[in-house]
């Protein structure tokens, strides 16, 4: 059985609940658990600082995922609209119409991808 980080999380802290709860017993027993429950405490502090700034992260990066997908579309879009516009004006059997109106199917083959003409 695979661990999660919250389950190894959990049994980290519990370890430490458990020797806070019984520092005296193991102190009868010649046991100084204070060295060994300060070292665990920080490592579990550190371990749930890091889990909150990995969400963070997921988060963000999310939200820019989001973004660069949004002004994407709305590139997209507007470079769709001037080309109608063009197509319009130019009317669709001139020759800058045609090559404009193929812009999408020479982008979606990859064969044609990177045989960019200087205009």
């Amino acid at each position: 059985m695979a661990l999660t980080e919250t389950t190894k999380r959990e049994f980290a802290k519990r370890t430490l609940d458990i020797l806070n709860s019984n520092a005296d017993a193991l102190k009868k027993a010649g046991v100084d658990s204070s060295v060994k429950s300060g070292e665990l405490k920080q490592l579990i502090d550190d371990a749930f600082s890091a889990e909150e700034k990995q969400l963070a992260a997921q988060t963000q990066s999310k939200k820019a995922t989001e973004a660069s997908q949004n002004a994407t579309t709305e590139a997209y879009k507007k470079a769709s609209a001037v080309i109608e516009l063009l197509v319009g004006s130019l009317g669709k059997e001139d020759a800058l119409s045609k090559r404009l109106r193929n812009l999408r199917d020479e982008i979606a083959n990859e064969a044609l991808r990177g045989k960019s003409e200087a205009t």
